[in-house]
């Protein structure tokens, strides 16, 4: 099970790296959406200026994705801006569409990789969590004293 991880990392984290560069230093075209409701969404974040933090965002996470450096959390990061291309892919752009693969792609590998690092988000779920004192023993990641 290592071989396909190690497959979806690669492919996604190269893809969100390369698309967050893309937008500082254009290497191919940005689609603009080829229906109404998607090109009204895509010139709203870019007039606001919330697509630089998007891809800001998207460049961070696929360079840590791609590194392995905090790459759960980099995973989760990337989950809010997986679903937004599916949806802009998919529903807006159109289910039938050459885009919608593409938004399919990229929910469906961040979702794997979320899935891979599951023993990673376990403790979140925790249904009674105790809130730990700062600069307790077990704060620092060593066992709780009983």
């Amino acid at each position: 099970m290592k071989y396909p991880i190690w497959f979806f990392r690669l492919l996604f984290g190269s893809w969100m790296t390369i698309a967050g560069i893309n937008h500082f230093y254009p290497l191919f075209p940005q689609p603009m959406g080829s229906q109404p409701l998607s090109n009204e969404l895509i010139h709203a974040l870019l007039d606001s200026h919330l697509f630089d933090l998007v891809k800001f965002v998207e460049f961070i996470a696929g360079v840590m994705v791609l590194t392995g450096f905090y790459a759960p959390l980099a995973v989760v990061i990337c989950l809010p801006v997986s679903f937004c291309v599916f949806y802009w892919d998919g529903p807006l752009e159109g289910m039938t569409s050459i885009a919608a693969i593409y938004g399919d792609a990229a929910l469906i590998s961040n979702l794997v990789l979320c899935v891979a690092y599951w023993k990673s988000y376990r403790a979140m779920f925790t249904l009674r969590a105790k809130p730990r004192g700062l600069g307790s023993a077990d704060a620092a990641g060593e066992p709780a004293k009983a």
